[in-house]
């Protein structure tokens, strides 16, 4: 452990010294210095971007090891150099992880420990929930806690696009917690501190001072994020081109470069939402009725050409099946594999649309064939679903 530990952190140092200029200028990232102590500590951040290890990494001036989801275990080469060289935590989204915790645990005794505490990077620019066992978590590691926010990742790299916009992004220590002040608090109480310093709500910053996020295809990939129209009420209708989002309808609405949507010409009238958190809060709300209509055994979504994935030990996969995905109030299907929604514990969302879920105790991933499809749709309903259930109980 020492020895590879060493090497870590040389390559760390090395990485950081030669391309963390260059990384800064992509993103138009600055931050704001601080002097940690010795540490070790455990660092929680929110998460809007594929190279926010990087970033937080420049802004902290300290090795660390971070908390990953497990599909980067399954890239073959890259992979090895990944584990060889940097040594992430493996975590397998869509099911709960006790060996994650475990070697966080064992990992913060030599070094500190990177996890972004949502999971999940945000769709509609606003911090989402965090994982409810961080709090226990962080007081069982007997180190600091320091709590880190970016502000400006959102409009730099959305989820739901795979290019990246030049703008502004900011980086700061926001509080640091001594193992002291952590035994003093409850769980849920470190939680809702975490909550509270990692919060960023992208459009709200926007509106006090705005800046331009300037790229190509501002709008492209929307429909990964929304995908219910509010003119026609359906959904699977909508599409993207160069800066525009519209559906078959005839809606349509430009994504600007100050993240509002603005009318493409004058003869389309006011557009229906400003910005795409206030689409998504109304296309919740969409949801919840359409759930609601939906008959016990009626298709609810549906997308064609959609690999099933096991998951095997040491990261191994295989493809199991690729055919029609289809999802009720009851059930999960790819082909003639039917998972039922009770049997499934949580369904986990990977890059822009890529989903994971596991069923007793083995892990699954939905993977498009050809064509990428939503995956947040799916996602969006069985957690609706799933509260349904409970609240039942």
């Amino acid at each position: 452990m020492e020895q590879a530990l060493k090497r870590h952190k040389r390559v760390y140092a090395f990485l950081k010294g030669l391309l963390g200029g260059i990384i800064q200028n992509i993103f138009g990232f600055t931050y704001e210095p601080v002097q940690l102590g010795e540490g070790p500590y455990l660092i929680t951040a929110n998460h809007n971007g594929d190279l926010d290890p990087a970033l937080i990494g420049i802004g902290l001036s300290k090795h660390m090891y971070f908390v990953a989801s497990e599909h980067i275990f399954r890239k073959g080469f890259l992979s090895w150099i990944l584990t060889y060289f940097f040594a992430p935590i493996a975590r397998v989204k869509g099911m709960t992880d006790a060996t994650a915790a475990l070697n966080i645990l064992r990992a913060v005794k030599k070094t500190n420990v990177c996890l972004f505490a949502e999971g999940n990077r945000s769709y509609n620019g606003v911090t989402g929930p965090i994982f409810p066992a961080t709090g226990k978590l962080a007081k069982a590691t007997g180190a600091p806690l320091v709590t880190y926010r970016f502000e400006g990742g959102y409009l730099t790299t959305p989820r739901w696009s795979h290019s990246i916009r030049k703008g502004r992004m900011f980086g700061r220590v926001v509080n640091i917690y001594t193992p002291e002040q952590l035994k003093q608090m409850t769980p849920d109480e470190v939680n809702e501190h975490i909550r509270e310093d990692i919060m960023e709500d992208a459009f709200e910053r926007q509106r006090i001072r705005p800046y331009r996020y300037r790229g190509k295809d501002l709008a492209k990939g929307l429909e990964n994020a929304i995908y219910f129209c509010p003119k026609c009420g359906k959904t699977g209708t909508l599409k993207s081109k160069g800066d525009e989002f519209f559906c078959t309808c005839g809606m349509r609405v430009r994504f600007t470069e100050t993240g509002f949507f603005e009318p493409v010409s004058p003869q389309d009238g006011e557009v229906p939402f400003q910005t795409v958190r206030d689409w998504d809060s109304w296309q919740n709300q969409r949801v919840e009725k359409y759930a609601h209509a939906l008959g016990e055994n009626e298709i609810a979504y549906s997308d064609e050409g959609v690999q099933l994935i096991g998951i095997g030990k040491r990261h191994q996969s295989k493809v199991l099946e690729v055919g029609r995905l289809t999802m009720t109030k009851n059930t999960l299907c790819v082909g003639g594999h039917c998972f039922p929604l009770k049997s499934i514990n949580s369904i986990g969302l990977m890059g822009v649309y890529k989903m994971m879920f596991s069923v007793d105790g083995v892990s699954y991933e939905l993977r498009a064939a050809k064509h990428p499809y939503c995956g947040r749709k799916y996602c969006t309903l069985f957690d609706l679903l799933k509260r349904q259930s409970e609240s039942d109980r």
